[in-house]
């Protein structure tokens, strides 16, 4: 009864000894995640927000470039984002090393079975304690064959903790991917824009040099009837000169803009057409009605930094659960011979299971020191997070407020385009019943090309910040599709 009785108190003392020691773990006082509250945007984004209607179906896309219809475009695009352009190869890797980690610490919840297997030649000395039980001074040939068995029992969620942790860094290198991608199609929609500008302000400032020349030429007729002077033939010279210097800059950008696609695309500059296919004079792709904080679930980096506070949070948990005992359960079964021809016989087996418990008493502060680097990764994680939200909220209304403006100054240039283009019929009819000249006609055609020169400089800018402002709320990026 006493035996009972005592292994019952030993039993109590060592359950009590475990849950002091458990006892000296600290309070996480870091930060958490969950507590990062977004700002409130409402008011300014109702000042700003149009009245445009939403497109056809979900918005925004991953492939929202399509908006402009460009099949051009469209062709760089599927270079430019395929796993084989260098630029999205590191962020590759990272997800596929972040995903091996994940697998690594999974494989720490479950069990664990190895198998051993070792000849060893020994000798014991005569003058040993073994010597003097007449089993010195002779080699024997032991051998052991083995079978080890390891479960570890994470009653305390540590292991548990690190899977989480590493899942959710996964999910942070898929989301660091995503933003890749989201930089680049921004990068890429830029460059071919300001190439399809180029071209065709390129060609409007060749009509323009022609129209100059017949300009010139009727000028010079007239100076040699008596009809003008030399200071309107120097004038037009002046024109002349300016649009040659203007012709020299397209074309110095058309060129520039060319390299750019082809260097962000990862495609030789041969690879790519002379000209590029230039969206619409009328595209201008429309946004919903109502933007709502809802839409910058769809920024990748945001959805990245927010993965990587979780993931704090579970490293931290970790670290505290360190203070509390590893409980495993493990089980031994061997075949063990001094001699080779004996190992397998039924007498050579062995086996040992039960369960083993290791209790970290004394650490010299390391625990200590993990658990407090640990909350200190969480903070600064937390505030990444943080600052990430108003990053993109700024963006978000900055895009936007330039998005409008641009879409404001282009209906405007529309309208001056449509008003230059009758002053130049109405000229051309004139000339028909002989109430005009072609001096006249030829300026009109010439304030005409300007007018829609503008026009078109006005559409790129409203297409640069509508990509801006697609780029802003993430490119149409969705975690959910990839972890449900």
């Amino acid at each position: 009864m006493w035996n009972v009785h005592r292994k019952r108190w030993i039993a109590a003392c060592a359950a009590l000894g475990v849950v002091a020691l458990g006892g000296c773990a600290p309070t996480i006082r870091a930060p958490n995640p969950a507590d990062v509250k977004a700002p409130a945007w409402a008011m300014s984004v109702q000042r700003m927000d149009g009245a445009q209607a939403l497109p056809t179906g979900a918005w925004p896309q991953q492939d929202w470039w399509t908006g402009l219809a460009s099949a051009g475009l469209d062709q760089v695009m599927t270079r430019a984002l395929s796993p084989a352009n260098p630029r999205l190869a590191e962020a590759v890797d990272t997800v596929q090393w972040a995903a091996s980690v994940s697998t690594w610490r999974a494989a720490a919840l479950g069990p664990q079975l190895s198998g051993q297997a070792a000849i060893t030649p020994l000798q014991f000395s005569g003058n040993s304690p073994l010597g003097a039980l007449g089993l010195g001074n002779k080699l024997y040939d032991s051998g052991d064959i083995g079978l080890g068995f390891t479960q570890a029992l994470d009653f305390w969620g540590k292991y548990a903790d690190r899977l989480k942790a590493a899942l959710g860094e996964q999910r942070a290198a898929e989301a660091r991917l995503a933003d890749t991608r989201r930089l680049l199609a921004a990068a890429v929609v830029n460059a071919y824009l300001r190439w399809a500008e180029a071209e065709q302000q390129l060609a409007s400032t060749r009509r323009l040099q022609h129209l100059y020349q017949q300009r010139q030429a009727l000028i010079r007729t007239r100076r040699y009837l008596g009809l003008g002077t030399d200071l309107s033939i120097a004038s037009l010279s002046l024109q002349i000169q300016q649009n040659t210097a203007r012709l020299a800059r397209w074309q110095q950008r058309a060129a520039a803009a060319r390299f750019a696609v082809a260097e962000l695309a990862a495609i030789a500059p041969d690879a790519l057409p002379p000209r590029p296919v230039a969206p619409a004079s009328a595209v201008i792709p429309t946004l919903p009605p109502h933007l709502s904080l809802d839409l910058l679930a769809h920024r990748p980096d945001v959805q990245a930094a927010r993965a990587l506070a979780r993931a704090s949070v579970q490293q931290t948990k970790a670290a505290r659960a360190a203070f509390y005992p590893d409980i495993s359960f493990s089980a031994l079964l061997d075949m063990n011979s001094a001699h080779l021809a004996t190992l397998l016989n039924p007498a050579s087996f062995a086996y040992s299971f039960g369960p083993a418990l290791r209790l970290p008493i004394f650490t010299s502060g390391a625990l200590t020191g993990r658990f407090r680097g640990a909350e200190a990764q969480q903070a600064k994680a937390v505030a990444v997070y943080q600052e990430s939200i108003l990053q993109s909220v700024r963006q978000v209304l900055t895009a936007l407020s330039g998005y409008q403006h641009g879409r404001q100054v282009w209906q405007a240039e529309v309208v001056g385009t449509g008003a230059t283009r009758e002053q130049e019929k109405l000229t051309a009819t004139a000339q028909a019943l002989g109430l005009s000249d072609r001096a006249a006609l030829l300026q009109r055609q010439i304030a005409l090309i300007h007018q829609q020169m503008t026009q078109r400089l006005a559409h790129y800018a409203a297409l640069q910040a509508w990509a801006q402002l697609e780029t802003a709320l993430g490119g149409g990026y969705d975690q959910s599709r990839q972890h449900p």
